[in-house]
């Protein structure tokens, strides 16, 4: 046991629980202090022996876990020797004395900055030699300050879209856009949800990433102002982890009518993509994205998309594959404050009742759609796309890896 591990339990045997939490944020600055010290010392490698390695959120169903293991995916579909780094549950601590150096390569963080301290704090960044980067995701026009401040521990920023790169302006460190990379294979052959009507719009959210953000009250909308009551027409919202926003869940339940239904559930990601796959369309009515994962997903699957044009995901989707809704700007209002100041877009409701009804009345628009759609993910977010935009240390570094 360390000096550090005897002094937190002789810390929580004898002082009380109110002056142990009133302590907390302290200890945390100084405990982030220290490795961000440590972080910012010269790593530098001038050979790379090992594998690359992708931090990441592994445990989770979220768009971060998704993200990390998208990228070791494509790593390994590129005969890349990548090794997964699990930081699901990473907090701060005090750094040991000493622990001896992995050995060398690229390391890529795909956690946010909130997390990066972390991660940092369980791996040591003392022993990490090698480039480091992290992949990031915000979804409004400026990060954090307390995001820059982190970023002084990396070596690049990866933004997923040009929007959220910048995002970034301001760091300390150079930011590049690099997007998710997309196997169309993973999309072919997927066994469709049973539908519930002639018509089946889908949407999906995480309550945890803000249901205002996400907007399904808008999704709602827009379907009630094109089809009414209409039961031969059925919208399928599918969230996780209302159970924790209870009020908010509740809300979005008396808004919904006889024709849309809530299934709040974490589901396998199998059954998500069947969901898709069965629909007409995907309403993506969102607010602000930092890339826009579950409409490229959508587009590979065949379903056509309509979505806000605004933020991420106008790096992928334009006229040609989707159905795009003009926004206008607004102040952000988040009733779960998980986001606030600054502007996000507000959907014009009425243009995307318009377009769903131009889906349901002509089957061969939405056709023309998914064929575009699959198309511009071939092309924009294949594994190879992905590969090249990446920073020439990291590609030779796999060059290597290959070799070695």
């Amino acid at each position: 046991m360390s000096a550090f591990q005897l002094a937190q339990q002789v810390w929580r045997a004898v002082t009380p629980m109110p002056l142990r939490r009133a302590a907390q944020p302290a200890i945390a600055r100084l405990l982030e202090a220290q490795v961000r010290r440590a972080a910012v010392l010269p790593h530098e490698a001038e050979t790379w022996r090992g594998p690359l390695r992708v931090v990441g959120l592994f445990a989770g169903s979220h768009g971060i876990a998704a993200s990390a293991l998208k990228a070791v995916r494509a790593f390994e579909a590129l005969n890349v020797p990548v090794e997964s780094v699990d930081a699901t549950g990473a907090q701060l601590g005090w750094l040991p004395r000493s622990r001896a150096a992995l050995p060398p390569g690229p390391w890529i963080f795909h956690v946010n900055a909130p997390e990066m301290m972390a991660a940092l704090a369980r791996l040591d960044p003392r022993r990490l030699k090698g480039p480091r980067y992290g992949y990031w995701a915000w979804e409004l026009p400026a990060v954090p300050p307390a995001w820059l401040r982190h970023a002084e521990t990396l070596d690049e920023i990866w933004a997923p879209s040009a929007y959220t790169a910048a995002a970034f302006a301001g760091a300390p460190t150079p930011v590049r856009v690099v997007p998710h990379p997309f196997f169309l294979e993973d999309y072919r052959n997927i066994a469709p949800e049973p539908r519930r009507a002639d018509f089946q719009a889908v949407a999906l959210f995480d309550f945890n990433s803000s249901a205002a953000r996400k907007n399904p009250e808008g999704a709602i909308a827009a379907f009630t102002k094109a089809f009414g009551d209409d039961p031969a027409a059925h919208l399928v919202i599918k969230t996780q982890n209302g159970d924790q926003h209870p009020q908010a869940l509740e809300r979005l339940r008396r808004l919904a009518p006889a024709n849309v239904t809530l299934e709040d559930a974490v589901w396998p990601y199998g059954r998500v993509k069947g969901l898709i796959a069965a629909a007409d369309v995907l309403i993506s009515l969102h607010r602000a994205e930092g890339f826009g994962l579950t409409m490229a997903e959508a587009m590979a699957l065949g379903a056509p998309v309509v979505a806000t044009a605004w933020s991420g995901n106008l790096d992928f989707m334009d006229d040609s594959c989707g159905l795009m809704i003009p926004a206008r700007q607004t102040a952000v209002q988040d009733p779960q404050g998980i986001y606030s100041g600054q502007t996000w877009a507000e959907p014009d409701i009425d243009a995307a009742a318009e377009a769903l009804k131009r889906l349901r009345l002509k089957p061969e628009l939405g056709r023309r759609l998914a064929e575009a759609g699959r198309r511009r993910v071939a092309e924009r977010l294949s594994p190879r796309a992905w590969f090249e935009t990446l920073p020439e240390a990291v590609r030779l570094a796999a060059e290597a890896a290959r070799k070695a």
